[in-house]
């Protein structure tokens, strides 16, 4: 039996949220149904294979911890070089669980690469007339923003099945995919029993100020590999979200740059950053023998801007790992150093 959106899923397109990546038309942004404990969700792995096979079984028991029935995708234990299969069987785990009405929702394996080599084979259309959750970060990224650029349905950048999680990340999971209530306040610092920030949660305002717009964006490198692309995102008037792991500041200077050449920057209405996880000079092999820090590389890059950016937010390459949903509206003060989704992301 066909499913077809509810009137509150089109809701965001009366709001005047859209999606338009890359030249798209525009679209109707969609929330997909909330899960609930004891409903079926499938697992795929859209990008890198499992290095050890027991890894599947630790992913399946992390979405398991949500009350959650997880289906293995046909494909989500294949090897072809570093990918989880070749494209065609990673895009046909995608596409049927799109297509069976008893999967709820869609989680990921993990990250790594391979998902931009997908997108071409996805079936937008059947997504759109069953929109789903679909959660994931890292290279899921790519995954997620041509979701929404082609389909409007708002997107999940969260943690993966293989990411460790603890009692942060599985409550920012529930309250953003497992209720109907506006999200509210997102990726704060947790607190320490003495009631204090650690040092390397603490949150610093690169340039004062309030905006407010949809969310869009993810890993920064995926970001940036989606330029020039039908899947590029759109951050006109949008709130740009970024994160990375394990790149030298140089090349976060390049990224960042890219996205300024291309005005991705000076349209965003506000940039939100979350951890950049081990983005340091290599020890073992330095690019440069001197180099920026990576805050003197944002500071550099978003000061002359003139649009709230607050840095450090909980969403990344990080154990504590908020939900942050792409499409989403949301108002960012970097003056007081929050986030908060205005709305609630699912139906």
């Amino acid at each position: 039996m066909s499913y077809f959106p509810s009137r509150r899923q089109v809701l965001g397109f009366f709001s005047g949220a859209i999606a338009t990546g890359g030249g798209t038309p525009s679209v109707p942004v969609l929330k997909p149904p909330a899960l609930r404990a004891g409903d079926r969700v499938g697992m795929v792995a859209p990008a890198s294979n499992a290095y050890e096979l027991e890894e599947v079984a630790i992913a399946k028991e992390t979405m398991e911890l949500y009350g959650l029935r997880v289906e293995l995708g046909t494909h989500v234990r294949a090897q072809y070089g570093y990918l989880a299969g070749r494209d065609e069987q990673r895009a046909a785990d995608i596409n049927t669980m799109f297509r069976r009405s008893d999967i709820r929702g869609i989680v990921t394996f993990s990250g790594g690469y391979g998902c931009s080599r997908l997108l071409p084979l996805l079936d937008y259309e059947q997504m759109r007339r069953s929109p789903k959750v679909v959660i994931g970060h890292s290279d899921v990224t790519a995954l997620l923003l041509a979701i929404y650029a082609k389909t409007g349905i708002i997107g999940f950048h969260g943690s993966s099945g293989l990411t460790g999680v603890g009692p942060y990340a599985r409550e920012h999971f529930r309250r953003a995919i497992m209720s109907t209530r506006r999200l509210g306040q997102i990726a704060q610092p947790p607190i320490t029993p003495a009631g204090e920030v650690e040092r390397r949660n603490r949150l610093i305002t690169l340039v004062p100020g309030v905006a407010r717009g949809p969310l869009i964006g993810g890993n920064l490198t995926l970001v940036t590999n989606l330029m020039g692309t039908p899947y590029e995102p759109d951050t006109r008037g949008k709130i740009l979200f970024l994160e990375d792991v394990g790149e030298e500041p140089y090349r976060i200077d390049r990224m960042l740059t890219q996205l300024w050449l291309g005005g991705k920057l000076q349209d965003a209405a506000g940039i939100a950053l979350g951890h950049f996880t081990n983005c340091v000079p290599k020890d073992y092999q330095p690019s440069f023998w001197q180099t920026f820090s990576l805050e003197q590389i944002l500071r550099d890059r978003f000061s002359s801007l003139g649009r709230p950016c607050l840095y450090n937010l909980m969403f990344g390459h990080v154990r504590d790992n908020a939900v942050v949903p792409i499409g989403a509206i949301a108002t960012l003060d970097a003056s007081r150093q929050t986030l908060t989704v205005e709305e609630a992301v699912c139906t």
